[in-house]
Parts: structure tokens; C-alpha cells; sequence
């Protein structure tokens, strides 16, 4: 990754964290996919698929950036959460259709390939460059963003180790 040396920490330490994300599930069983730390709460399929389908929603909804199809792949047919748009829908909201391992994994590697290219690309003006939101009177940034997803990601990857400490299985080896 050749990006800009005063941004290549935090860059290297989202990848890292993406690396061991995948470590700790790429060979969950669907059992174990299905765990989670409450009734209400999501699984760890849900966790997952959010974290890459919001990846996709960002980069190519909100920046304008990669493949349409990766976007694609996230959106489903039906929604088991009521009262929410099938257009706002993903992955985690049809619990009748869990995703596998290996489906989450894919997911993950075509979103960080998305992210990294702009990381690639982008300097470090090109990230405070202002992006309209859905309403014309409101902005975001690249780097917003960037954050955003860094954070999403922590977030809900400790959601994932949690769930997995929880039930005597390995999390996420920081």
C-alpha cells in the first residue's frame, strides 16, 4: 500500500485488524456463525455481513467508488426486520438466510480491495475533499468516512470476539 506516510499507520493497522477479523472466523461452522450474546442481539454472521456490506454502502452509495456489483451483492430479496426498506436492507437483516464463512470472507476480501485501491489512491488533500450527503445542505468527507468505517469496524469486530470468548472459542488475537 503506497499511501500517504503520515496516514500509513492507521491504514496498516485497519488492514491488520481486518486480517485478524477473518483469522477468528473464516473456519466457523454454521453453528457457531449462529451465536450470539443475547436473543436480540445479532449473530455473528450478522455482525460480520454489516461490517463488509456497510463498507460497500459507504464507498459506493455515499463516495461514489468500485464496483457496482459489490455493492449488489450485499442487497437481498426480503427482509425479516420489520418496518425496514428492502432498499435499506442487507446481508444481516434476512435471518432466513444465514451466510457461510466463506461468503463473509469473499464479502471482506472484495470490500478491502475496493477500500485499499482508494487508499492507494487518494492523498491526503483528496480526503478532505467535501462530499454532499442525501440532503444538499449537508456534507461529509473522505476521511469522515475512512473514520467511520475504521471505527464500525473496531466496533463491531470486539462484538465478534466477545461472542466468540463468550462460547470458549478463540476472538480476535490482538
Amino acid at each position: 500500500m503506497s499511501v500517504t506516510p503520515v496516514l500509513q499507520p492507521f491504514y496498516e493497522g485497519w488492514a491488520t485488524h481486518q486480517r485478524l477479523l477473518l483469522a477468528a472466523i473464516a473456519d466457523l461452522n454454521q453453528e457457531q456463525l449462529a451465536l450470539r450474546t443475547a436473543p436480540d442481539q445479532m449473530t455473528i454472521w450478522q455482525l460480520a455481513s454489516h461490517m463488509a456490506g456497510s463498507r460497500a454502502y459507504w464507498f459506493h452509495d455515499v463516495l461514489g467508488e468500485g464496483d457496482p456489483a459489490i455493492r449488489d451483492m450485499f442487497r437481498v430479496a426480503r427482509t425479516t426486520v420489520p418496518g425496514l426498506a428492502l432498499s435499506d436492507a442487507g446481508w444481516e437483516d434476512d435471518e432466513d438466510h444465514p451466510r457461510t464463512a466463506t461468503e463473509i470472507v469473499e464479502g471482506f476480501q472484495l470490500t478491502w480491495a475496493m477500500v485499499s485501491e482508494c487508499l492507494d489512491r487518494w492523498t491526503a488533500d483528496d480526503i478532505t475533499v467535501r462530499i454532499p450527503q442525501r440532503s444538499a445542505d449537508r456534507y461529509t468527507t473522505r476521511g469522515w468516512v475512512i473514520w467511520h468505517l475504521m471505527e464500525h469496524d473496531a466496533h463491531h469486530g470486539g462484538a465478534i470476539s466477545v461472542v466468540l470468548g463468550a462460547n470458549g472459542l478463540p476472538g480476535l488475537d490482538l
